[in-house]
């Protein structure tokens, strides 16, 4: 799943990209998709509303709109937020025949500009689309359907989903050391499932859990309580820094995620721990990268310096 590093750099590029332009229509091939509305009602209510910015709560990518209405996406598992052109393999002659093209639902859209929307086959699978007034399009490619689409008040965004009972921002300046470690004198949890809680903390998921907890040198076993201050003081170093670094090389793209153009972030290239069971730990300490299992996901450590 997308966790925050790859939703800020998705939000970023939307606010390059669409802030000011109008949703002229909506196309989906999975109503269910769309959680607070029927696809005729959320098309009725979305057409002719301008961008004004987009912005970020935990792992929800929220874009405003004019008349205090605001577009909430949660990309779930394999989903991730594209900006280009699409085209029904039917109507490829002509550009201009997207909206007709929208009420065919058994066509397939096929990316109308040649680069990583057409050739990766983790940017094709388009199954909801926002178009826009510059005549590009919004497509949400999403394998396994589990992404999710609201349509509320901005002034009540709290009250979409699970949105108003997460934790803090890992970024936000309120997000003070002496927070977290109140925060973690509460917990009685082993600190990777800690980490990963979204009630606890916003946006930090296995990726970046397990590269927290190698950076800090602190088994992903241990229990919250059981941590030192020293450690929880590297714990709290360590998330904004690893989060930043993550945010910087545009996220990471070992499995489904891609940028809003489509491409490959950089993250997977950087990591010290994540996905490298068996390879030798960077720290150069002798250990080996172990996988373990905690309550049924999977961590990675090294168990020289993390023990």
């Amino acid at each position: 799943m997308p966790e925050l590093p790859e939703v800020e750099t998705i939000v970023r590029e939307l606010n390059r990209k669409v802030k000011g332009l109008k949703i002229l229509d909506a196309w989906t091939d999975w109503a269910k998709m769309i959680r607070t509305h029927t696809l005729t009602n959320f098309v009725a209510d979305i057409a002719g509303r301008k961008i004004l910015r987009a912005r970020r709560r935990a792992k929800y990518i929220i874009i405003d709109l004019s008349g205090g209405k605001s577009l909430i996406i949660h990309q779930k598992i394999s989903g991730h937020l594209l900006y280009g052109k699409w085209i029904k393999n039917k109507y490829n002659a002509n550009l201009q025949m997207y909206a007709n093209a929208a009420n065919k639902k058994n066509q397939k859209w096929i990316a109308a500009i040649p680069g990583p929307l057409r050739d990766d086959p983790y940017n094709r699978f388009i199954r909801f689309i926002l178009f826009l007034s510059n005549g590009w399009m919004l497509g949400l490619s999403d394998l396994r359907r589990f992404g999710k689409v609201f349509l509320g008040d901005t002034g009540k965004i709290e009250n979409i989903n699970e949105i108003g009972k997460l934790g803090p921002e890992p970024l936000d300046p309120k997000f003070t050391f002496a927070k977290f470690k109140t925060m973690m004198a509460k917990r009685k949890g082993v600190v990777k499932k800690v980490l990963i809680d979204p009630f606890v903390i916003a946006g930090i998921g296995n990726i970046y859990s397990d590269e927290i907890l190698w950076y800090a040198g602190i088994q992903p076993l241990r229990t919250a309580e059981t941590l030192k201050e020293s450690e929880i003081r590297k714990v709290y170093k360590y998330i904004k820094f690893v989060l930043k670094k993550a945010i910087v090389a545009k996220g990471d793209s070992q499995q489904d995620y891609r940028t809003l153009e489509g491409k490959f972030g950089n993250y997977q290239n950087m990591t010290k721990a994540y996905q490298l069971t068996g390879q030798k730990c960077q720290k150069r300490d002798g250990g080996m990268i172990k996988r373990i299992k905690v309550n049924n996901r999977s961590a990675h450590f090294c168990p020289v310096h993390q023990k």
